[in-house]
């Protein structure tokens, strides 16, 4: 079923046979989570991920309110969070290892939004 004439705006980017908004909010998110990622992995040759201090240098810069919360400013945190995330142990992070610390960033802003304690169990 059309859209109403008077609430469609035309989009370069936009599929016409779509139902959604036109512009793909969630995909604007994850192209620029991907491309924060991409300011912080070295991507000269195949280097494509995070060493600690790259991780660090990330989470620092993009990330203070998740770091200020929780005693994560605390200075063993960030390696732990690394080690967590390090599947493989190869001490570098991959952008799928790395999502899973996106998510903890996601969940940590999702309570935010809920006025939630940032800090006990997931209440969901």
């Amino acid at each position: 079923m059309a859209a109403p004439a008077a609430h469609h705006h035309h989009h370069p980017h936009e599929t016409p046979s779509s139902g959604c908004l036109p512009d793909c909010t969630l995909e604007t998110a994850l192209k620029i989570i991907i491309d924060v990622y991409h300011q912080y992995a070295p991507r000269e040759g195949k280097d494509d991920y995070l060493s600690l201090k790259d991780l660090t240098e990330l989470l620092k810069c993009q990330a203070p309110t998740f770091l200020a919360a929780c005693n994560r400013s605390r200075p063993e945190y960030i390696p732990w969070l690394f080690k967590q995330a390090d599947v493989d142990s190869n001490r570098n992070l991959t952008f799928e290892e790395t999502i899973r610390i996106i998510g903890l960033l996601a969940d940590d802003a999702h309570r935010i939004s809920h006025d939630e304690d940032r800090c006990g169990p997931d209440k969901d």
